[in-house]
């Protein structure tokens, strides 16, 4: 009986700090920008923010072969003199800290254009970091995670703002974007125990059942 609910309780404790992993809808772009708001606009070549397939030659058009990251799809950021931005609304609790992880990919393609760009995610008011193209590796994917607070309660608007430089700008790919709530201490502390525990009765009931059998 006490093992069952000791067990319950571990349970419940991975269930909450595991189920914030859905706060952002379609962070994979599997379901191309399914999701996701964009606006803006570019040239050279004007498509606006794209959503590409990874994992196979010539992923970009350009004759970048991008491996996959999560998934097999990534949103792709060509356009030359663009101000354009990619957002999402999401719930989350006030006074809860809570990480902001994505990856960014940086083209070969366009390693040697003189003009850069720079990437700049927004939670609403909170700023968690500005990505340029001296930050960025070209040709893998590099991954970059953020803590952050929320002041209240209330939706916040999750917001890639992107701005390249003149003609030719370089390029970027964007993929696996989530946003977790980060475990407090004292909670990891009693999975700790709980685990601990759940050990030591196991040991114990196994020496129970060597005693009976001798």
């Amino acid at each position: 009986m006490r093992f069952g609910f000791l067990a319950g309780i571990i349970a419940g404790l991975v269930v909450s700090t595991s189920a914030s992993a859905a706060i952002v809808t379609n962070g994979s772009f599997e379901d191309g920008l399914t999701g996701w708001a964009h606006t803006g606009s570019g040239t050279s070549p004007g498509i606006g923010i794209t959503v590409i397939t990874t994992g196979g030659a010539n992923s970009t058009g350009y004759g970048d072969n991008v491996p996959n990251y999560d998934g097999n799809h990534a949103a792709f950021f060509v356009d030359d003199n663009a101000i354009q931005s990619l957002s999402q609304t999401v719930a989350l609790s006030g006074g809860v800290t809570y990480a902001l992880s994505f990856a960014l990919f940086a083209t070969a393609s366009g390693a040697n254009n003189p003009f850069t760009f720079t990437l700049t995610d927004m939670l609403g008011a909170v700023l968690t970091n500005s990505n340029s193209s001296a930050t960025v590796p070209v040709g893998q994917w590099k991954n970059y995670s953020y803590n952050f607070i929320t002041p209240t309660d209330g939706p916040y608007l999750l917001n890639f703002n992107f701005v390249s430089g003149e003609t030719p700008a370089k390029d970027v790919l964007l993929d696996g974007v989530a946003i977790a709530a980060v475990p407090e201490p004292s909670t990891w502390a009693m999975m700790i125990l709980g685990f601990c525990g759940l050990g030591f009765m196991a040991y114990r009931r196994k020496q129970r059942l060597s005693l009976r059998a001798a």
